[in-house]
């Protein structure tokens, strides 16, 4: 682990990475919450974007067991993949109880499940070009969480404002708490490593964001 002086160091530079991301997410930001507004204020829409959102974080789990099974998994692993599980268990709880009965991983359950899907896959992909031979393995992990933990705290918060707006009963503060705490792990991580790059950050979140662009399209459309 980094000192106390480092570590305050890294939540330093999270803030500051999280404000580049905020700022080139500008013009997705209206977008983003006329959807949620829409999706939320439609009781029946609804749980299915709470249970494709349980299907990602699951796949986020699951990416996490795939990858990091060594003999040399550490705790800050375990507790991120512990934290991943529960916000699919959370979200699926909260997707069943909307809608009022169980609910499954299948395209009559869920919003654009393969633009949802395709975007892990896709960001994966990118990172592991962009990389090649120049990052050890547990940099992909890293990086790969950091920048889905940046778009999680950005569209939590977008949600969480919505769900407060409709008056809906579902609270995020945890999860987003959480989500804020991965990033500042991810990076301290990283530079403990000497992996920690603002090229490659500012390299991978420009990829997240055409994906993510995508994956709002195909949102819109599955609502229309």
């Amino acid at each position: 682990m980094l000192d106390s002086n480092s570590a305050r160091l890294e939540k330093s530079w999270v803030e500051q990475a999280q404000a580049r991301f905020d700022a080139a997410n500008d013009a997705l930001v209206l977008r983003t919450r006329s959807l949620l507004h829409r999706i939320v204020g439609d009781a029946a829409v609804h749980p299915r974007l709470i249970n494709t959102l349980s299907m990602l974080e699951h796949m986020g789990s699951h990416k996490i067991m795939a990858t990091q099974h060594g003999p040399d998994v550490d705790q800050p692993t375990l507790r991120h993949l512990a934290e991943e599980c529960h916000h699919a268990f959370f979200m699926k709880r909260q997707a069943e109880k909307a809608a009022g009965r169980p609910l499954e991983y299948v395209p009559a359950d869920l919003l654009a499940p393969l633009a949802a899907r395709m975007y892990f896959q896709r960001l994966e992909a990118a990172m592991l070009r962009h990389l090649g031979n120049q990052g050890s393995a547990g940099a992909v992990y890293l990086y790969m969480s950091m920048v889905i933990e940046f778009r999680a705290v950005w569209f939590y918060s977008l949600y969480q404002h919505e769900l407060k707006r409709h008056e809906h009963p579902m609270s995020l503060k945890r999860l987003l708490g959480e989500e804020q705490n991965h990033l500042t792990d991810m990076a301290e991580r990283l530079e403990h490593a000497g992996e920690l790059s603002d090229a490659r950050v500012d390299a991978f979140v420009h990829a997240e964001h055409a994906l993510y662009g995508r994956l709002i399209d195909a949102l819109q459309q599955s609502v229309n």
